[in-house]
């Protein structure tokens, strides 16, 4: 966690988390990250010893170096190498190792030297890949373990204005170009496979492949940012849209949609820079959530552009205009209501309704003047989204309950990292005639 630690540049936020506090996204617990999880330009300069400083953050990656893992020890498995563009320095800042922050690059059209970088992708093996906008070319770099390396750069006969990028473990990259309205497939190499079209000025892009590891589904699907930041599009290998979400189909004050990324069940999470919100869609475009707003405290965005997710445990890192942000996945309960209806049988039954924001471990007390009556789940994983449960008005002796006024209580817990750091009860009532 420490390498994370350094990215998100020092800076203590002025709440701990604690249970109780979970929510769509969390800060990890104070033992975790000792209540660093934000960063500042003052803590960029004191690392980097005033070399740069917040100059239009854009594309954001983490990744889980190879060289680094030790395949005795499992513990280090969340220590990650995050890559950041700084665009207006023409510079990535990224972790060189666990405990110091470097810089690469320049603003300039040479070898080692970037003009408006956007986008920027990495795998395990220590390829990363920058859309170097500006010069109308990717550029291809490695990172051995201790510092990046330039390898070369393609492209230049053919982009215009390549903006967002992302590669499968396949080895194959997926650029988007922005003012041909295009996404273009090449290998590792630099050798163009072909062209994908009928876009309108794409920007971010995310794709999954069934050989990403450390995920729940991995089918063949890009995800592109597309019509200047107000549509998303879920598109197959081919170039066929399967999905469409536009900007004003979301219930939540929305601006422009800047970059993405996938998490673990693929689900898509998107920055708005405009609004200062985090959207999430599952991976067939549906509507999940909003999270958060315009500001500087806690569970606040600086009109956030990149964002990065490691997959396997759930871990968060979003740019901003002068910090950047780390967090976990979490979990929470909305629209949580309680009516009589009718059970599987036919009989009288109570029909409680809610909706979760990511998959969670879920118990379900009935109550009665606070005491117990009925547990209906214990730690039971639910999946996402509307979900309805039945109570058949039964105590656990199978008694019928009698009249009155009864509570219904949810403890709901995530299943990322901040599992068993984290919990949330929610309840509603519902009174019962004779």
């Amino acid at each position: 966690m420490k390498n994370i630690l350094l990215f998100v540049l020092l800076s203590t936020i002025s709440a701990v988390v604690l249970a109780g506090g979970l929510g769509t996204l969390v800060y990890p617990p104070f033992k975790h990250t000792w209540g660093i999880t934000k960063g500042t330009e003052a803590k960029l300069d004191m690392l980097l010893g005033n070399k740069t400083d917040f100059d239009n953050p854009q594309g954001l990656v983490v990744v889980r170096l190879e060289v680094w893992d030790d395949p005795d020890n499992d513990k280090d498995d969340d220590e990650l190498t995050a890559y950041g563009v700084n665009s207006n320095r023409g510079q990535i800042i990224y972790n060189k190792s666990m405990y110091a922050l470097a810089l690469y690059g320049e603003t300039g059209s040479g070898k080692n030297q970037f003009s408006r970088p956007r986008g920027i992708a990495a795998d395990p093996k220590g390829d990363v890949f920058v859309c170097d906008t500006g010069n109308r070319r990717v550029v291809h770099l490695y990172n051995g373990g201790k510092e990046l390396e330039w390898v070369g750069s393609f492209g230049e006969d053919l982009f215009k204005e390549p903006h967002g990028v992302s590669i499968t473990e396949a080895g194959t990259l997926f650029v988007t170009d922005r003012a041909r309205g295009t996404i273009e497939l090449f290998t590792y190499d630099g050798e163009h496979i072909r062209t994908l079209g009928g876009f309108v000025y794409p920007t971010g892009i995310a794709v999954d492949h069934p050989k990403i590891t450390k995920t729940r589904y991995g089918e063949s699907a890009i995800y592109v940012i597309d019509n200047d930041g107000t549509e998303l599009r879920k598109v197959n290998y081919r170039g066929q849209v399967t999905a469409t979400v536009r900007i004003t189909d979301i219930p939540a004050q929305t601006g422009k949609l800047s970059y993405l990324a996938l998490d673990f069940y693929d689900n898509v999470w998107i920055t708005d820079s405009v609004s200062c919100r985090i959207h999430k869609f599952d991976k067939d475009l549906r509507y999940i959530t909003s999270f958060g707003e315009c500001g500087d405290g806690d569970y606040r965005f600086d009109h956030p552009t990149g964002i990065a997710i490691w997959r396997r445990f759930g871990q968060v890192v979003i740019a901003e205009r002068h910090s950047a942000q780390y967090l976990w996945i979490g979990t929470d309960i909305a629209r949580l209501d309680a009516a009589m209806g009718e059970g599987r049988d036919g009989n009288p039954a109570i029909k409680i309704n809610f909706f979760l924001t990511d998959r969670s471990y879920i118990t379900v007390n009935i109550k009665r003047k606070g005491e117990l009556v009925r547990r209906l789940y214990e730690h039971k994983r639910f999946k996402q989204g509307a979900r309805t449960i039945t109570w058949d008005m039964l105590d656990d002796t199978d008694n019928r309950v009698p009249a009155g006024e009864y509570e219904i209580e949810f403890v709901i817990e995530p299943t990322y990292s901040s599992y068993t750091y984290f919990e949330k009860e929610v309840s509603t009532s519902i009174t019962l005639g004779d």
